[in-house]
């Protein structure tokens, strides 16, 4: 389930599968003089880097192994099923040797529960977006995010895969500086805010003593 929404956003994202094997499928996007690589990596059992650059070295077809590019411009996302996400502290180190191997390709471990696989069952690339967009189940996972649910395995695959572009409305975007103006409203900041935004840094002197001044008047 995992490896074909995997799929699904790398066609949505441009890239081309051009080879496959059991275990591994290999993909490849040219923008102009860009090109970047994907390998898709089936990884039933945590192997040491040398063995899992070695898989994929060797499974890779000529033409990927004969671009100066491949190496360098490669991600490579490896797929590892856990029975329960607890089991995560059992294959940390080796989780992290993988990551932070510095050979051949940049290496992601993408892995997930049963619960999980069960909580994104039937679900597409496009369904992701929507949830991924979701306050409700943000709020949730933000409050709870060691839970195996929906929001979890979603939000890991775009932390885990960096190529995926996050969606997102322009007419949801709210400006910093409403933002900074509530966050400062509910601090009770609000007369210290509109020092600092009426004095700029061509009279900080003035800012100091204008902050100093309300301080003491405050006190």
């Amino acid at each position: 389930m995992i490896n074909q929404i995997i799929d699904e956003a790398l066609i949505a994202h441009e890239f081309v599968r051009e080879h496959e094997t059991a275990f591994t499928k290999f993909y490849r996007r040219e923008k102009g003089s860009a090109i970047r690589f994907v390998a898709l990596h089936k990884l039933d059992k945590l192997s040491s880097p040398t063995e899992v650059n070695a898989a994929i070295n060797q499974s890779a077809p000529d033409s990927f192994l004969s671009h100066p590019t491949f190496r360098k411009n490669c991600d490579l996302v490896c797929i590892h099923h856990l029975n329960k996400l607890a089991e995560f502290k059992d294959h940390e180190e080796q989780i992290f040797a993988i990551e932070e191997d510095p050979h051949f390709f940049k290496k992601y471990i993408l892995y997930y529960s049963d619960t999980e696989e069960t909580a994104i069952e039937g679900c597409s690339y496009r369904d992701l977006l929507e949830i991924i967009e979701d306050k409700n189940q943000f709020n949730n996972y933000k409050n709870d995010p060691l839970a195996a649910t929906q929001y979890s395995v979603v939000a890991k695959i775009f932390i885990k895969l960096p190529f995926l572009e996050l969606p997102f409305t322009r007419e949801k975007l709210v400006s910093l500086r409403l933002q900074a103006s509530e966050a400062v409203s509910e601090e009770g900041l609000d007369d210290t805010y509109a020092t600092i935004q009426k004095l700029t840094a061509n009279n900080i002197d003035e800012l100091f003593k204008e902050l100093i001044d309300n301080e003491l008047e405050n006190s």
